[in-house]
């Protein structure tokens, strides 16, 4: 019998596949499978985070595939849908997604593709049905398959650009603040002299996975970027370069232009003088709120529950700027039983906690976070339940986040350490007004007439509520009288 998981946090690989075409400009998503799958994908988002892309909700072009298509087979409805879209949106790239059904019945995507391309229009197909993994695996998969197959669609002339980088591993949508970290690292990376292919969002497109043959280098910011840098080195030799997660405060983003130095020749004096600034700029605003780390000791044992890369992010600047003690982490990464990627970050999982968790499904998180001895939770919206129940403070910075609008903020580089900080700080501030707030309730009732026994028993309470440390005394209570 299969297991149960409470408030899933991922969908299917299909669903990470079509986020990840929906984000790219130009690209326009076929998905050849029941009317339902792009439709449970987009009613799972539409109250998360980001906004909704272009092609989302009930606009995704699709076969809507029925009974008849799976017994009989949806390659004539597959050929139909192509060429209806390609009339009615026009699109520099058309992507086709595969499902479980057109999986299982064995519909001959390949050859609708190839039929369509001889045709000369730009068709690149991925064989990601959804079974075969969750949101992250169909980022990774989609990726390959486009770099598989682009090519022979969209022709052009191989130029090397020595100072040209392709960026991978951040995958749109199941991160809250992909957007913004795009480009925040597009800046970084202009700022040590280097251009980039970012593929997503506002700056990233079509034009960007054309050109990403002409890089010098790949970076590669997770495990989920492995396979499309690893295909681009095989077909062009492109470097890559790894790295366990994106850059968050200036030390990191020195320890970043030092890795790219070791395969593109950087400007020293270039990449000093960004440095220098970036440096300042953030010296300067920590030194603002230099007052309120303290005075709210911001050092709290913590739990972090998020993708590794935002966990190893994240939790290296809680543990070495801020003084932080992470007592678990939990990993949401949705994987398969066989995945395989040649990277480990075991060790550097290591140096940030004693005790890894991986998993999504709610309720073991729960236990995992009720049975650490933690201070403050950095989370998702799933987190709120057990935040109330054990009164603890949420940080919001992994999916989902429900309760806000995030288009461009990002949680890395220099401007990320900025916004984690007013995230954090402002989080503690109005948990510790809240916490006020009820004993100042407590203490107007007892004015008003109760005994201290009953004081004395609320007063237990809310210690081991972890509401209030010190309740006033009953001489001042008679005092104020």
């Amino acid at each position: 019998m299969s297991n149960v998981i409470k408030n899933p946090r991922n969908g299917c690989a299909l669903h990470g596949a079509l986020q990840t075409v929906q984000e790219i400009n130009g690209a326009v998503p076929v998905v050849h499978a029941n009317a339902g799958c792009g439709v449970v994908n987009y009613l799972a988002n539409q109250r998360f985070s980001g906004g909704a892309s272009s092609y989302s909700g009930f606009s995704i072009p699709g076969t809507a595939a029925q009974e008849r298509h799976v017994i009989f087979g949806g390659a004539s409805r597959l050929r139909e849908q192509i060429k209806n879209t390609i009339k009615i949106q026009k699109g520099d790239l058309y992507v086709i997604l595969n499902s479980c059904e057109s999986a299982m019945v064995g519909d001959d995507v390949d050859a609708m593709t190839r039929e369509i391309v001889e045709q000369g229009e730009p068709v690149v197909d991925t064989l990601v049905a959804g079974f075969n993994g969750g949101p992250h695996y169909g980022y990774e998969q989609v990726l390959g398959d486009i770099f598989k197959s682009i090519y022979e669609v969209k022709k052009s002339g191989l130029k090397r650009e020595s100072n040209l980088v392709n960026i991978f591993g951040i995958v749109p949508q199941k991160d809250p603040y992909w957007q913004g970290n795009l480009n925040e690292l597009q800046r970084i990376l202009t700022g040590l002299g280097i251009k980039s292919n970012v593929f997503f969002g506002t700056e990233g497109g079509v034009a960007d996975f054309v050109n990403a043959k002409n890089a010098s280098a790949s970076i590669v910011f997770s495990k989920w970027g492995e396979l499309p840098a690893k295909i681009l080195n095989e077909k062009f030799d492109i470097p890559v370069i790894y790295r366990s997660s994106l850059p968050i405060g200036t030390e990191k983003v020195q320890d970043l232009a030092e890795a790219i130095n070791k395969v593109i020749s950087l400007d020293e004096s270039l990449v000093k003088d960004f440095l220098e600034k970036e440096e300042h700029t953030e010296k300067s605003l920590i030194f603002r709120v230099r007052d309120e780390i303290f005075e709210l000791g911001l050092s709290k044992n913590a739990v972090i529950i998020g993708d590794e890369e935002q966990v190893i992010r994240l939790g290296s600047f809680l543990k070495d700027r801020l003084g932080v003690v992470i007592s678990s982490v939990v990993l949401i990464d949705s994987l398969k039983k066989d995945e395989a990627h040649e990277t480990n970050d075991e060790e550097v999982l290591r140096t940030i906690s004693e005790n890894i968790y991986k998993g999504a499904d709610q309720k073991e998180i729960d236990e995992i976070v009720s049975s650490s001895d933690v201070e403050v939770i950095f989370g998702s919206s799933l987190e709120k339940g057990i935040a109330e129940k054990l009164n603890l403070p949420l940080v919001e910075v992994s999916y989902p986040i429900a309760d806000k609008l995030i288009l461009n903020r990002t949680d890395a580089g220099v401007n990320g350490v900025i916004s984690l900080l007013e995230n954090y700080i402002t989080v503690v501030k109005q948990y510790d007004e809240r916490k006020k707030e009820l004993a100042s309730s407590i203490i107007k009732e007892v004015k008003g007439g109760e005994s201290w026994r009953e004081l004395s028993q609320k007063k237990n309470f809310l210690r081991q509520s972890n509401l209030i440390t010190e309740l006033p005394t009953r001489e001042y209570i008679s005092a104020q009288r």
